[in-house]
């Protein structure tokens, strides 16, 4: 008698998709604004162990810094920022709203997956084996995608970047303005 277990990398894909869609849920539902924001970085980094499992090392990485360490770091310090009291948020959605919403989502969720298995990228070799693809891609490709990111040629997007970084350090700098008490 033999069994037939499954990798591990499906194994470990089951656990964090799980774990993942868990954390979503926690996001939604807690009245904590700050545990929302803590079960937000739990997804985006689930979703950053997906994208090795896909070997698409960059992506995790650009996911863990952009979104882990950049956003949600300034969504929390927004919120202690504005939140001057203890209180959490109160609303109870009707029958109706909960319905309509997992209709919505339900119907997203069949048209995105029809669409999805419809096109491209069910056939797409790259797809359907993404580890083997990405090494014989090497790390040459890592590299260009590097030089291209901070590059000031025609096709540089160091300028993207830049304008970027303003645009948060507005965003922070007004926070702190809207958030401070006037002295008189």
């Amino acid at each position: 008698m033999s069994f037939d277990f499954a990798p591990v990398s499906d194994i470990l894909f089951v656990i964090l998709s799980v774990l993942s869609v868990f954390f979503a849920v926690l996001t939604v539902y807690t009245p904590h604004i700050l545990r929302s924001a803590s079960y937000l970085m739990g997804v985006l980094s689930l979703t950053a162990g997906l994208y090795i499992l896909l070997g698409a090392e960059l992506l995790a990485g650009v996911q863990l810094l952009v979104y882990v360490g950049g956003i949600v770091v300034l969504l929390v310090i927004s919120i202690m920022l504005t939140v001057n009291d203890n209180k959490s948020v109160q609303y109870e959605a009707s029958f109706l709203r909960k319905a309509f919403a997992l209709l919505a989502s339900g119907g997203f969720y069949i048209s995105f997956s029809y669409f999805l298995s419809k096109s491209s990228f069910a056939t797409n070799s790259f797809y359907l084996n993404p580890v083997e693809n990405a090494n014989t891609a090497g790390a040459s490709a890592i590299k260009g995608v590097g030089l291209a990111l901070l590059s000031s040629g025609p096709n540089g997007f160091i300028l993207p970047f830049e304008v970027i970084s303003l645009l948060l350090l507005t965003v922070l700098v007004s926070g702190i303005v809207i958030a401070r008490k006037d002295t008189p």
